[in-house]
């Protein structure tokens, strides 16, 4: 897209974001400063608000970052109705909380919708400097914020059910469909079965191995799909996309620790809290640090507890410690089946340019065929060890 033409929807949307701030704002004047793609879908645009405030006449600034869908891969990942998604939230659940603050939305699809947001980084809040396999603090930090965003959602659902839940039956599915060309589908069936293939390659236990490959020949259905379903009582509002990419961290407080915000909610879902947890130690921790310090990542995420007592939850016990890691046991291999499809790109083995190029050249079920080992026996150990981790965990009792 020409800069001609992104400045020309800027200068349509600006006006009526600045409609949208108040009465305050006078002679406000903005300026695109930076333009930036998010992996695959969308396009990020760092915007500065000049104005002068009527009600104290000081000249003040405004730093905000609008959201606009990208066009190249819209269909193929219903990149509309993550927007729809993303929108839904910031219109219903996300105010007044510890969020980028929401200044417009507008949903124009294929690819005029936007969403105007604060920019945090005046916060102080900016990405990790780790693009994978952070240090432990920063992985401590966000399983705090994972643990008070699961809480949010109990507190919501029990003392405002009708508004939860007419949230999430408005969520939009936009990975986990039966439409036949699901890139998402195809990625989860194909790419898990490297692990098997290394795994006979090292001879190991043949019994072992038939029940793997048995299972991720259709890890989509068996694995995925029967994750996801949102069973009781522990179901809440998951982020569906917690990755490193997706939360922001701002250096240490008083108490010496890291603070982190979640950000990109376009994948949010009613479900258990295993598909957030698992996506996050599978994909993001090294099998060092997730075999080192497994059970005190549990822990911080467990400080949704306090969460729950501090806003007046009454009946905790059925959100135990116990109750949470049994779920986690359960569901962990949908993180590992996560950590197949994606570890490959983020180790820089796949650039996510020739990921899209592949899919529109090669088609879906080719594209993903072409991708299987991407990473050669280097990511095939890694994923097998994590696997073995799982196993010996107790991840894989109900598949065995």
């Amino acid at each position: 897209m020409s800069y001609e033409s992104v400045q020309r929807w800027i200068d349509e949307m600006m006006p009526k974001i600045i409609e949208n701030l108040g009465l305050d704002i006078h002679k406000a004047q903005y300026e695109l400063l930076e333009s930036t793609g998010n992996f695959i879908m969308s396009n990020i645009y760092h915007i500065r608000l000049k104005f002068e405030n009527k009600t104290n006449r000081q000249k003040e600034e405004l730093s905000m970052i609008l959201k606009r869908p990208m066009l190249a891969f819209n269909q193929i990942a219903r990149i509309d109705l993550q927007f729809r998604n993303e929108i839904l939230f910031y219109q219903m659940y996300a105010q007044p909380d510890n969020y980028a603050k929401c200044f417009y939305v507008e949903e124009r699809p294929p690819i005029d919708s936007i969403i105007a947001l604060e920019n945090v980084n005046g916060q102080g809040y900016y990405s990790c400097p780790y693009k994978y396999y952070p240090p432990v603090e920063y992985t401590l930090a966000a399983m705090r914020e994972l643990g008070r965003f699961h809480g949010k959602g109990y507190v919501m659902k029990e003392m405002q059910r009708e508004k939860f839940f007419d949230i999430t039956t408005q969520i939009q599915e936009v990975r986990f469909t039966n439409t036949t060309d699901n890139i998402y589908k195809f990625a989860c069936n194909i790419k898990t079965l490297r692990v098997v293939e290394y795994l006979r390659s090292q001879d190991h236990d043949a019994i072992f191995c038939d029940k793997m490959e048995a299972l991720f020949s259709n890890a989509y259905e068996e694995v995925m799909i029967k994750t996801i379903q949102p069973i009781e009582p522990l179901a809440t509002l998951c982020h569906g996309d917690f990755t490193l990419d997706n939360i922001l961290f701002k250096t240490k407080n008083d108490n010496g620790q890291h603070l982190s915000i979640l950000i990109d909610f376009a994948l949010i879902r009613y479900s258990t809290p295993v598909i957030d947890l698992s996506t996050y130690l599978l994909l993001c921790c090294s099998n060092e640090i997730r075999k080192e310090k497994f059970f005190d990542f549990i822990q911080a995420y467990y400080s949704l507890k306090e969460y729950l007592l501090n806003t007046g939850v009454q009946d905790i016990e059925k959100y135990s410690y116990n109750a949470l890691l049994s779920d986690f046991k359960r569901g962990a291999l949908f993180g590992f089946v996560v950590m197949c499809v994606f570890t490959p790109i983020i180790l820089g083995y796949l650039s996510p340019e020739v990921l899209i190029q592949e899919m529109l050249d090669f088609g879906p079920l080719e594209g993903t065929k072409k991708q299987r080992y991407v990473g050669g026996d280097k990511v095939s150990k890694i994923l097998v060890d994590a696997l073995l981790y799982l196993k010996d965990l107790g991840c894989l009792k109900h598949v065995l």
